[in-house]
């Protein structure tokens, strides 16, 4: 009963993120499987700006892995089921993402390998890194960690700004050519699947039961 109630309670914040992922995807993988792995890629650096330039290269820092660790501290100061749900989410996030980067797909490498007469748009400020392509651990971040903040947040506006703001992040990772766009979907899904158990097994029940101690806070108390 307590699942099913979960289930139902994050359907507000769940579909828009499933409905823009799922978009995202087919959009990805229509195009990869009429292109192909390389020319996929080309087709969507095809165009750039300036503007979009500067953009994409500092919004692609949101996915950082040091973005959860920040807000995992800070949110201790709200509350500590939601700092839990964040922890939790994206250290199991981090590890399955780094096992198939470094053991399973150990040998997919990033689009400046597969590039070498320097077909890649040129953005100043950015190394590409050639290793360790598949799956984009920014993607799975930027999910994980917006759509926990969505959960947080419960507000329509919030839902659709942090869903749309997680696809630029992984996005960016295509556009500065750090990855490929099957290595930001699959890490995408992957965020998306952490955040959501995160919500289901900590959030929702700090949140159904207003006397456990996951609902007080570090400082002030």
């Amino acid at each position: 009963m307590q699942s099913s109630k979960a289930i139902r309670d994050s359907k507000s914040v769940v579909l828009p993120f499933a409905v823009g992922l799922s978009f995202y995807s087919l959009v990805g993988l229509c195009i990869f499987l009429w292109l192909g792995k390389e020319e996929t890629h080309q087709f969507l650096n095809s165009y750039h700006t300036p503007y979009l330039d500067l953009a994409f290269k500092y919004i692609t820092h949101i996915g950082h892995g040091f973005i959860p660790v920040i807000a995992f501290h800070l949110l201790l100061l709200v509350r500590y089921s939601w700092a839990l749900g964040m922890g939790v989410s994206s250290l199991f996030m981090g590890i399955f993402v780094q096992t198939l980067k470094r053991s399973v797909f150990a040998g997919d490498h990033r689009p400046a390998m597969f590039f070498h007469d320097g077909g890649l748009p040129s953005i100043e400020g950015v190394d590409l890194m050639l290793h360790h392509s598949f799956p984009s651990g920014h993607s799975a971040t930027a999910l994980c960690t917006c759509l926990m903040f969505a959960f947080f947040i419960k507000e329509k506006w919030a839902t659709y700004f942090l869903m749309v703001l997680a696809l630029l992040i992984a996005f960016s990772r295509v556009y500065i050519s750090q990855h490929f766009i099957q290595d930001t979907i699959v890490g995408c899904w992957i965020g998306f699947i952490m955040a959501y158990l995160g919500y289901l097994f900590i959030v929702h029940y700090a949140e159904i039961t207003p006397n456990s101690k996951l609902n007080k806070r570090l400082w002030p108390s």
